[in-house]
């Protein structure tokens, strides 16, 4: 669990926090992390975030961009509880190959860098790098945007 390993890695003192929309997820969520008294797990979808403005310098996204209902709407959610100059990173699946699939039934899902970008810069965010994580043989397939609020 992604939660896991940052708490491995960040200070004694650091706060985290994760948020699912499924209830039987954040049970379990909730049950594995429960030892970690720096780690909060609470049901919400990203649409809508369950937290205050300006409260974490960091906010990811791992596999779940894809999934979300309004991706625009939870791109400015990110943005709203990221501190001045805090940072979000999203991986998911973004290459111009899967554009067809847009068409296919993920409308208004960015797919491409070219969309997510759009979708992102017009959320606010800034300072836009893109990186590889993982290729399908000769195809970039997951890809990781960080942005700076």
């Amino acid at each position: 669990m992604l939660l896991r390993e940052l708490a491995d890695r960040v200070s004694e003192t650091a706060q985290l926090a994760g948020v699912d929309p499924a209830p039987g997820m954040v049970s379990r969520s909730r049950a594995s992390l429960e030892s970690d008294p720096r780690i909060v797990i609470e049901q919400g979808a990203a649409e809508q975030l369950p937290f205050g403005d300006g409260v974490f310098d960091l906010v990811v996204s791992t596999m779940s961009f894809d999934h979300w209902s309004d991706q625009s709407q939870g791109l400015c959610e990110c943005k709203r509880v990221l501190q001045d100059g805090g940072r979000l990173v999203i991986a998911d699946l973004f290459a111009a190959w899967l554009r067809p699939t847009v068409k296919l039934g993920r409308r208004e899902r960015a797919r491409t860098i070219q969309q997510a970008t759009q979708m992102l810069e017009a959320a606010g965010l800034r300072d836009l790098r893109w990186h590889r994580i993982y290729n399908l043989g000769p195809f970039p397939l997951v890809r990781a945007v960080i942005g700076r609020g």
